[in-house]
């Protein structure tokens, strides 16, 4: 009887080990002085749908495949409560010549509480790293006089900081959390809209712009569920939802004739609410297995539903994204 209470001392031990090192474990820390890396390969599936933006475009109902999405994390642990960490990721959409980064954060995550009975509470900070690329769009004439806005890009070009709190706690082999943040990003110029069509009816008009674009506030929240089966195999249940803001223009930034300027800023004074708000709820399901100490591999796959407004190019009838992710701690 002593031996299997043993037994089962012993392997509840080395499950609870394998699930603080599990870098998949949505409350995962790295301990002071380990550094981890995370490495994904993302394949992304879309068919668009029927907003005004898509129609105008006459590229509602269509599919684009295959989108690479690529994403590195690196994270070190200061303390056993304190870590630092970042992440980069790009898109490439070949099926409408879209590219760029789309994510880039750096920041950090405090553990305020760390509780013997499992319970974690983690505030982080981070900043938004959109100002690194300027963002590039296009004003397309789809008709005589009827101009459509197309973005070249993913990113906003604009700086801004993530502020967020996780909690959560860890049952044995299961562990549950939440976690909420908020973006706040800066209104800038560091953009740059290709205006080719509408400078060939203006002339004087360059064919390039740049405008101030207005500040914007943006909301992430969601939920996950982690269960490590063995000591070498765990998945995960995750629901997230974020809000993007609408994008809006302030002024012309670019120096213009004086003949010209009153009809530019006219034309443009639509676009200071550009009504491409979209909102995106996202289910992700994870599989890992621990290949030894410290390296990992995970599949996933993500469905996301979404809503936006009219003129919005980023909503979609399906997007589907599925990949790997090779992870090691040191």
């Amino acid at each position: 009887m002593k031996k299997i209470i043993s037994l089962a001392v012993a392997s509840a031990a080395i499950t609870t080990s394998a699930m603080a090192a599990n870098m998949e474990n949505p409350l995962f820390l790295p301990s002071a002085g380990d550094v981890y890396s995370k490495t994904s390969i993302g394949l992304m599936y879309k068919i668009t749908d029927s907003t005004d933006n898509q129609e105008l475009r006459n590229h509602d109902g269509e599919v684009e495949f295959p989108i690479w999405r690529p994403v590195q994390e690196l994270g070190v642990g200061i303390t056993d409560r304190w870590a630092v960490h970042g992440a980069i990721g790009y898109t490439y959409d070949g099926d409408i010549d879209r590219k760029g980064f789309h994510l880039g954060r750096l920041g950090t995550t405090y553990r305020v509480i760390k509780s013997l009975d499992g319970y974690v509470w983690d505030l982080y900070g981070d900043l938004h790293m959109g100002g690194i690329e300027k963002m590039k769009g296009s004003l397309n004439m789809v008709s005589p006089g009827k101009f459509v806005f197309n973005y070249d890009n993913y990113s906003n070009g604009r700086w801004g900081a993530h502020v967020g709190t996780k909690f959560g706690r860890t049952w044995s082999n299961l562990t549950a959390s939440i976690f909420g943040e908020v973006l706040r990003t800066w209104g800038n110029h560091n953009n740059e809209i290709n205006v080719s069509e509408l400078a060939a009816m203006l002339p004087g008009l360059p064919d390039k712009l740049s405008v101030d674009i207005k500040s914007t506030w943006e909301v992430n929240a969601g939920a996950n569920i982690f269960y490590q089966m063995t000591n070498r195999w765990s998945g995960g249940l995750g629901f997230q939802y974020k809000y993007h803001a609408t994008n809006g223009l302030e002024g012309v930034y670019t120096d213009l004739p004086a003949a010209i300027a009153p009809t530019v800023e006219g034309m443009l004074a639509e676009y200071k609410d550009m009504k491409d708000h979209f909102n995106e709820y996202a289910i992700t399901l994870t599989l890992a297995y621990q290949l030894r100490d410290g390296a990992q591999v995970a599949w996933y796959i993500e469905d996301t539903l979404d809503t936006g407004a009219r003129l919005s190019a980023n909503t979609t009838d399906v997007k589907i994204e599925t990949g790997f992710r090779v992870n090691f701690l040191f």
